[in-house]
């Protein structure tokens, strides 16, 4: 099982990428959701989005990379040997510390278990809010992603228009 860890501030599309890349791939996955909350909000969205044969395991009332941590790696481990899914994607938290969940994936990768570079989604019109309100998430989100991803950039493209249009 590979696993790919996809990180990002709340609202930042990580689930609507999620969706998407299941979409066009269509591989064995399941998707392993994190919420703070006792109720998980996206799950459901992913159940009904991403049809059959793809599994949507929630983890709710903690984060995977602290409170949570040896819950996430005993379902990760779980989900290996249940399931056995080409793919597991993980949804974590908006404010989780992505070198944490890493750091605990690393531990019980195994022959079994591959863990991918991990993906992180910007939302390009609110990212700077992010770095300002939570500067050390920000920093650790960014330094520990393989590859960084700017969403909404199709929004930006029409402010800057708008603003060049009021300009002219």
């Amino acid at each position: 099982m590979k696993v790919l860890v996809i990180s990002g501030f709340l609202g930042a599309g990580k689930t609507t990428f999620i969706t998407e890349m299941a979409r066009k791939c269509r591989r064995k996955f399941v998707v392993m959701e994190n919420e703070m909350g006792a109720v998980g909000v996206d799950g459901g969205f992913l159940s009904s989005s991403l049809g059959e044969g793809i599994e949507v395991w929630e983890m709710t009332q903690g984060c995977i990379c602290c409170s949570m941590k040896s819950d996430f790696a005993t379902s990760v481990l779980t989900i290996e040997s249940a399931l056995q899914p080409e793919y597991l994607l993980v949804e974590p938290t908006g404010v989780g510390m992505l070198s944490r969940i890493m750091d605990n994936l690393s531990k019980i990768a195994y022959e079994r278990i591959e863990v991918l570079s991990p993906i992180t989604i910007l939302d390009s019109l609110n990212y700077r809010q992010s770095h300002l309100e939570f500067p050390e998430l920000f920093e650790d989100q960014i330094s520990s992603a393989g590859t960084v991803v700017f969403s909404k950039a199709e929004n930006r493209i029409e402010r800057m228009k708008a603003s060049y249009n009021k300009v002219s």
